[in-house]
C-alpha cells in the first residue's frame, strides 16, 4: 500500500506541474517550445550543434534534453516524466520519506521545476546522492555525465570527498568526464566543446539574482537604474550605476568562495582519513548550491530546483539540528519562486510592489540559506574533527603506560 500511495503522490504532483506549463500565464514552457527546437533544429539544418560543432551557452550534453524538447510538449513531457520517476525509484528504495520530500519540493517551485533542461541534471543527482555509498561508480560517472549538460553538478563530486566512497567515486567522475570530453573535442574541436565557459563574460546582472534587488527597489523609486531586455541573450536585466562593476565581480566572487569552501572540505577529508563523514553531505550541498544561486549574476529561477537535490541528501542523512531548518528555507525559496514565477513575472517586470517585495523576501531566503548552511557545515567539520582527535589520541601517563579507558 505504501509503493501504491508513493507513486500516486509522483503521478499526481506531475500532472499538476504539467498542467500548470501549459495553462499557467506568461508561458512558463517558452524555451522547451521555441528555444530548444530553435537549436536543434539548427544542427539538423547543418548550422552546428550546440556546444559540439557549433559555439553554444550549454555543455553539449544539454542537446540530450533538448531534442526531447523538440520533439513538442509530449516528447518532453515523456521525458521528464521517465527521468523522474527513476530518480524517484532509485531514492524510494533507500527511504520513502526523501522520495516524498524531494516531489513536496517540485510541487512548491512549480512548473519551472520540470520546464527547463535541469530537469535531467537534477534527477541524476538525486540518483548520485541515492547511490553514493553502494555503487560509487556509477554514481562517479552520473556526475561526470550531468556536469557535460550544466556546469552546477560539479559540486557533487566536490561534496563526494564527504562520503564513505570518495575515492572512487572521484575516480570515476574525472576518468568519465574527461572521456566525454575528449569524445567532443575530436567531434567538434576544443573551441567549440568549451565555448560554453565564455557564456557568462560580459553579461549583466539578471533581474531575478540577488544582486539585482538594490537597483530594483531603485527603479521603483524612479532612479536611474532601469530593466532592459537583452535580445541577444533572450533575457531581462538591470541597468544602473556601477551593475557592469558588480557583474565582472560577483564571478569572481563566486569563484573565490567556491575554492574557499573545496579547499575546507579537502581538508577534512586528509585529517579523517578511514572516518565516514556522510552525515555532512546534505550540508555540504546546501551550502555549495546555495552559493552558486546567491553569486550567480544569471539568477534563473530553474536555479532553485538544484536544491532538491539537497533536499534528498539532507532527509537521507539527516541532521537535528540542521536539516529542519534548511529544508525549511529551501520549501520558503520553492514556494516564493512559484508564485514569482509565472503567475507574477510579468507584474514583476513592470516593477509593481507586489511582487518586488515578493522577489526581495525570496532573495533574503536565499541569502539566509547560504548563510546557515555555511555556519552548519563549518561547524560540524570543526566538531567532527575534534571527536576524531580525541578518539585517535593516545593518553600516556608519567610511566610511559597507556591508561585503560572507561
Amino acid at each position: 500500500m505504501r509503493a501504491v500511495r508513493d507513486w500516486g503522490i509522483f503521478a499526481a504532483v506531475h500532472l499538476v506541474l504539467i498542467a500548470e506549463n501549459l495553462l499557467a500565464p506568461n508561458g512558463p514552457l517558452g524555451d522547451v517550445l521555441f528555444t530548444y527546437p530553435q537549436w536543434i533544429g539548427q544542427g539538423i539544418s547543418g548550422g552546428g550543434w550546440q556546444g559540439l560543432t557549433a559555439e553554444g551557452v550549454y555543455p553539449f550534453g544539454a542537446l540530450i534534453p533538448m531534442y526531447f524538447g523538440a520533439l513538442g510538449v509530449l516528447g518532453w513531457f515523456g521525458f521528464v516524466v521517465v527521468v523522474n520517476a527513476v530518480a524517484f525509484s532509485f531514492v524510494r528504495e533507500h527511504s520513502s520519506r526523501a522520495a516524498l520530500a524531494w516531489v513536496g519540493f517540485l510541487a512548491l517551485l512549480g512548473p519551472i521545476s520540470i520546464g527547463r533542461i535541469d530537469v535531467l541534471t537534477v534527477a541524476l543527482g538525486v540518483v548520485v546522492i541515492a547511490l553514493a555509498d553502494s555503487n560509487p561508480r556509477v554514481a562517479g560517472a552520473l556526475i561526470a555525465v550531468a556536469t557535460w549538460v550544466k556546469v552546477w553538478p560539479i559540486i557533487l563530486g566536490l561534496s563526494s570527498l564527504l562520503t564513505t566512497r570518495a575515492r572512487t567515486i572521484a575516480l570515476w567522475a574525472v576518468g568519465t568526464a574527461v572521456a566525454l570530453g575528449a569524445i567532443g573535442i575530436t567531434v567538434g574541436g576544443f573551441a567549440n566543446v568549451f565555448s560554453f565557459l565564455g557564456d557568462q563574460q560580459g553579461r549583466g546582472i539578471q533581474v531575478e539574482a540577488v544582486a539585482a534587488t538594490p537597483w530594483l527597489w531603485e527603479a521603483f523609486g524612479g532612479g536611474f537604474a532601469a530593466i532592459v531586455y537583452s535580445s541577444e541573450l533572450l533575457t531581462f536585466e538591470i541597468s544602473g550605476d556601477s551593475t557592469a562593476a558588480v557583474a565582472s565581480a560577483l564571478t569572481l566572487i563566486e569563484i573565490l568562495a567556491l575554492g574557499a569552501l573545496a579547499a575546507r572540505i579537502v581538508l577534512h577529508r586528509i585529517r579523517m582519513v578511514g572516518e565516514i563523514t556522510t552525515h555532512i553531505l546534505g550540508l555540504a550541498l546546501t551550502t555549495l548550491i546555495s552559493l552558486l544561486i546567491v553569486f550567480n549574476k544569471v539568477g534563473s529561477p530553474q536555479f532553485v530546483s538544484w536544491l532538491g537535490v539537497a533536499i534528498i541528501a539532507l532527509v537521507l542523512y539527516w541532521h537535528p539540528r540542521w536539516s529542519p531548518i534548511l529544508i525549511g528555507l529551501i520549501g520558503a525559496i520553492a514556494f516564493l519562486t512559484h508564485v514569482l514565477y509565472p503567475y507574477a513575472y510579468f507584474d514583476f517586470l513592470s516593477l509593481d510592489p507586489a511582487p518586488l517585495a515578493l522577489l526581495t523576501a525570496r532573495n533574503i531566503c536565499e541569502v539566509a540559506l547560504f548563510a546557515t548552511a555555511a555556519i552548519a557545515l563549518l561547524v560540524e567539520l570543526r566538531v567532527e574533527e575534534l571527536a576524531n582527535e580525541g578518539r585517535n589520541r593516545r593518553v600516556v601517563d608519567e610511566e610511559g603506560v597507556v591508561p585503560k579507558r572507561g
